[in-house]
This record gives structure tokens, C-alpha cells and sequence, in this order.
């Protein structure tokens, strides 16, 4: 997943284009100075501080964190505007000859075959998507980043800091441009590859939390099971001393035993379930804001086949990256390994997405197929 701006630098930057003074302060604070009007928008005082930690404040420091009420009071500031914006972007586009070379060496599927049918000069549209991400367990964890998404193929690109490449490019359009049709599909496959791009990049944390969660189990077992042992040697050393007769010490002696055992085994339960409930990994992802952005590229028509079936695809030039995308996964939009093409609608598919039925071992689309097997149905 590509590298976040820290919040303070995002908030900093949208509050000096609304006109509000800003100076760093020793602490890590924000102090801030801003108009009237923008005071009454925020519901914050004309000065002030804004903080970044999650400890208690002041009362003169106002908390600026992901899930603070001044968080959610700057999304007022876009209302007018709307959540999507229109961007145009002056390509340079290469030589055909080569770039068809280069485009069809790309592309590599395991079990079909393509030819490349003809290339066209054609405007494309590309979203790009920036995504909020707030990860909770006995920790917290959130960042922003951003996703380009093709709007005609739904080819996926992580920007890993490659925004800076062609971000002073976009330019506002000379004149209105109609909404995009492929904009909410750009955002569904947008929040597929989101989804899996947090997972890959919380592997490390879920790896830690589970380490920390077996470790603190198992302290709890042997706590738990140590205290067994205790009450049960507790009975032994009263029952050997004690003044009633054997038969009347073992009847009631086992009912007592027993119930305080039950005890300490259901507090232990009970703990481990506390323990897991605590160390639950809860992610939340959604998207913040999209900008349409409208080029013009190459469009590499490909005749993809399958056995007797066909289906052409395009392939673009993403002249805002300088390379060929990708072909998409259209089953997850975060392709994993080798390509696959499905026998019935030609679906491309990654090695993921292209799943093998654990009972009867049959390959089967994701796509035509997302409630498992059509075999065995499983």
C-alpha cells in the first residue's frame, strides 16, 4: 500500500486554501488563526490549537484526530463542492510501433491465447480515488491513500507515492464534462483493492496481535489451572483432617469441590473470550474523495481465446504513469500471480480468484460462481 501524508500536513493544507494562518508549535500542536465565517463552519474559536494525540486536552486545545468532531466538521467544507472533482491531463503519447511491442509482451495468460486486433487514439478516464483507512484493536491505526482505477477495463494501480508524477499536470477542464459512466464501477473495483491492500499491509500487525493474544492465553491457562491444583489440594489436606466420617466427606466434599472448579473454569473462559474480544481486529475503509481524470491514450483492442469462445478486451497506455496497465483481476481488482481466463464468459481471472474446489478439486470462476462450487456447491 503506498505510503499516507501524515494529517496534520492534509489538514494544513486544507484549512491555508480556506485561508486560515497556521504555525507549528514545540508541542506537535497546530496553532491556528482563521475568518469569522470559517470559525462558525468548524465550530471552533478564531485561535486556537489543534492536537493530534489521542490523550485528554485542555481546554483551549481542540483534538484534530481521525475520529474527533473537528475530523468530521471540515468534511462542511466540501459540501458545496461535492466529494468529486473533474481533471484533464495533457498526454505526450509514445511511438505506436513500440508501445504495441511492449503492450503485447505484457500480457501473459496460462491457459488462453490473444492476439492483438488493432490500436486506437482514443480519450480514456481514469479515477482517482483517495481512501481513508481506521484500524482498531488494543491498538489504534489510520491513514489516507490512493488508488488510480482505469474506467474502461477497472485495471487497478496502487500509486505508492507515484502521485507526485503527474499530480501538477492535472489541470481544471475549459469547459463542463459530463459525468463519467464508469466512475461508480471504477469506485466498486477501487474498494475491492482497497480492502485487500489494507489486509496485505496489516499482516505484520495481525501476526503480532495473535502472538500477543496466544501469549496472553496462555498465561491465563496456567493461572486458571494453577488455582485448580491449589483448591484441589486445599480439599485433599481438609478432607485427610477432617472429623466426619469418610463416607460424608466424600459425598460432600466432591459437590463442594466440583462447584468451585466449575467456577474457575467458567472465569477462565470468560477471560480468554475478554482476552480475544480485545485483541479483534476491526478495519473500517472508505473513500474520501474522487477526482475524475479525462487524457487521451492508446487503446490496444486484444482478441482473447478461450477453446471455441472469443472476447475482446482493451488494454490501455496510461499516459499519467508512462506504462501499459495491467490487466485486471475482475474478480477481486487486486490481481495475485498468474492470469486465468474462465471457460464460461471469459472472465479474466488471478491465480486467487481462479479457485479450486477443495472436495472435488474442479477450477471454477469466482465471478460466475461467488457462492462456491457449481459441482458440489460447496
Amino acid at each position: 500500500m503506498g505510503q499516507s501524508r501524515p494529517l496534520p500536513e492534509v489538514l494544513a493544507d486544507i484549512l491555508t486554501l480556506e485561508g486560515a494562518l497556521l504555525e507549528k508549535t514545540g508541542d506537535g500542536c497546530l496553532e491556528f488563526l482563521v475568518s469569522p465565517s470559517l470559525s462558525k463552519t468548524l465550530g471552533i474559536p478564531e485561535h486556537g490549537k489543534l492536537s493530534f494525540a489521542y490523550h485528554s486536552f485542555g481546554e483551549s486545545v481542540i483534538s484534530a484526530s481521525y475520529e474527533s468532531e473537528f475530523f468530521r466538521s471540515v468534511d462542511k467544507l466540501f459540501s458545496r463542492r461535492g466529494k468529486t472533482a473533474k481533471a484533464v491531463y495533457s498526454s505526450q503519447l509514445p511511438n505506436i510501433e513500440k508501445i504495441s511491442k511492449w503492450a503485447s509482451e505484457k500480457v501473459a495468460l496460462s491457459n488462453a491465447t490473444f492476439r492483438l486486433q488493432k490500436v486506437e487514439n482514443q480519450r480514456v478516464a481514469y479515477a482517482l480515488i483517495f481512501f481513508k483507512y481506521v484500524a482498531l484493536s488494543d491498538e489504534k491505526r489510520e491513514g489516507i491513500f490512493s488508488l488510480l482505477v482505469n474506467e474502461q477495463n477497472l485495471s487497478t494501480f496502487d500509486l505508492n507515492g507515484n502521485l507526485t508524477a503527474f499530480w501538477e499536470d492535472l489541470k481544471e477542464p475549459e469547459e463542463v464534462l459530463t459525468r463519467s459512466e464508469g466512475i461508480s464501477k471504477a469506485l466498486q473495483a477501487g474498494l475491492s483493492a482497497a480492502s485487500f491492500m489494507v489486509k496485505e499491509e496489516f499482516v505484520p500487525f495481525i501476526k503480532s496481535l495473535e502472538r500477543r493474544l496466544n501469549r496472553d492465553i496462555k498465561r491465563v491457562v496456567d493461572y486458571y489451572e494453577t488455582l485448580k491444583v491449589e483448591i484441589q489440594k486445599a480439599f485433599e489436606k481438609k478432607a485427610f483432617s477432617g472429623k466426619d466420617s469418610p463416607e460424608e466427606q466424600n459425598e460432600e466434599g466432591r459437590k463442594i469441590l466440583s462447584g468451585k472448579l466449575d467456577a474457575v473454569e467458567g472465569e477462565k473462559r470468560w477471560k480468554i473470550q475478554d482476552l480475544v474480544s480485545k485483541y479483534a481486529l476491526n478495519v473500517r475503509i472508505e473513500p474520501i474523495c474522487i477526482i475524475d481524470i479525462e487524457t487521451e491514450s492508446l487503446l490496444f483492442w486484444l482478441e482473447i481465446k478461450r477453446r471455441l469462445s472469443s472476447r475482446a478486451f482493451p488494454l490501455t497506455y496510461n499516459p499519467l504513469l508512462k506504462k501499459v496497465d495491467s490487466l485486471p483481476c475482475e474478480g477481486c481488482f487486486y490481481p495475485r500471480g498468474t492470469y486465468y481466463i474462465c471457460d464460461e464468459k471469459l472472465h479474466i481471472l488471478c491465480a486467487t480468484c481462479f479457485r479450486k474446489c477443495p472436495d472435488c478439486g474442479r477450477q471454477y470462476c469466482s465471478v460466475c460462481h461467488p457462492r462456491g462450487c457449481p459441482r458440489c456447491k460447496n
